[in-house]
């Protein structure tokens, strides 16, 4: 791949951050940034060129809820796939991921190989997206 693709993971649990840091490590076309919380995901979503977002749900200030409604109603940040990685109750999640439009659900602990999947899928889609639009 000829250019890095940056992954916002919006997560205030320093553990998890690290974990997920590291699985992304082991792929060179990766670079992960980091926020602890939703104001600042939201910042740095808007100040960064980010490919991506692993959005946490649980989050001490905003919930990723209203996070991914911010993200979507911003244009700057509206295009940006989001993929909810949280330890909430999965079959209630899913079912209201897919209406308020985050592009995956993966549940904690998180499985590798279904998180590279989930990455690789909403970054294939984003590429082929903005190849159709033109930017």
């Amino acid at each position: 791949m000829s250019q890095k693709k940056k992954i916002l993971y919006i997560e205030d649990d320093e553990a998890n951050r690290e974990l997920v840091g590291f699985i992304l490590a082991q792929k060179n076309h990766l670079v992960m940034l980091e926020a602890e919380t939703g104001q600042q995901g939201l910042e740095r979503a808007a100040s960064e060129r980010v490919d991506l977002i692993i959005l946490d749900i649980s989050l001490p200030d905003i919930n990723g809820d209203e996070v991914l409604r911010r993200l979507k109603s911003n244009p700057e940040t509206a295009n940006i796939p989001v993929i909810a990685l949280t330890g909430g109750p999965a079959p209630k999640l899913i079912s209201e991921s897919d209406q308020q439009g985050f592009t995956d659900y993966l549940s904690k602990p998180v499985n590798l190989e279904r998180l590279h999947q989930a990455l690789e899928n909403a970054l294939a889609d984003r590429d082929s997206s903005l190849l159709r639009s033109g930017d």
